[in-house]
């Protein structure tokens, strides 16, 4: 199981997620990376490398848990490498279509975390420029959002190929913690499901796939 944090984020943000999935059983690697100074690129070689490693050395199937940033950063990796053991994939308010407010932002601090500019909503970042790797690879994952989002607009986390979609009366930021948010991790690892019996609530019906606009906020 390998766990991969946001943008500005660290592991700390995972550590309550990969505590209980260790007591559901899961050898649990938060995975830790410097988004400070770094394009997303650079993230995405080393997350491959490690990944490719684990690949090669682990004796079943490994899984991902992600939230934010760390979902693009997923997704990018897929269109390069390739894993013959990987196994599910959970996103948490991965912003697919890009954030309003990293597009606000980014020409005031994109010289400190140029990664912010790449996940502006606006039509040529480098996240709506890149391709859907998840409809060539055939990668079983899953889709969560926050009701509160107030960093990703509402749909924006939507993209083509999913398994399962649930939403999360949350915040952006704080995702990860929430307990309903866990159970629906567990659900999904365990059957590629959100809602397999063990959840007490309905899950929410995915919204439209929204291309950006560039509203202005």
């Amino acid at each position: 199981m390998v766990l991969i944090h946001g943008l500005l984020g660290s592991r700390l943000d995972m550590w309550p997620m990969s505590k209980r999935l260790e007591r559901q059983g899961f050898d649990c690697w938060n995975w830790n990376y410097r988004s400070f100074g770094r394009q997303i690129e650079t993230t995405v070689d080393l997350l491959g490398r490690d990944l490719s490693r684990l690949n090669r050395r682990c004796c079943g199937r490994f899984h991902l848990v992600t939230h934010s940033m760390g979902g693009i950063i997923a997704r990018a990796v897929f269109e390069t490498w390739k894993f013959d053991r990987m196994g599910r994939l959970v996103m948490m308010a991965p912003p697919h279509s890009g954030s309003h407010v990293a597009r606000v932002l980014a020409p005031w601090f994109n010289w400190l975390t140029p990664s912010l500019g790449q996940l502006s909503d606006d039509k040529n970042s480098f996240v709506n420029q890149l391709p859907n790797s998840f409809l060539n690879n055939q990668i079983e994952f899953g889709l969560i959002e926050a009701k509160r989002d107030r960093v990703v607009r509402q749909g924006s986390v939507v993209i083509s190929g999913y398994e399962d979609y649930a939403t999360v009366d949350g915040h952006h930021g704080i995702l990860p913690w929430y307990p309903r948010t866990m159970e629906l991790v567990e659900n999904f690892l365990a059957s590629g499901r959100f809602a397999d019996g063990r959840v007490p609530f309905p899950v929410a019906a995915p919204p439209t796939i929204v291309q950006s606009d560039n509203v202005p906020v």
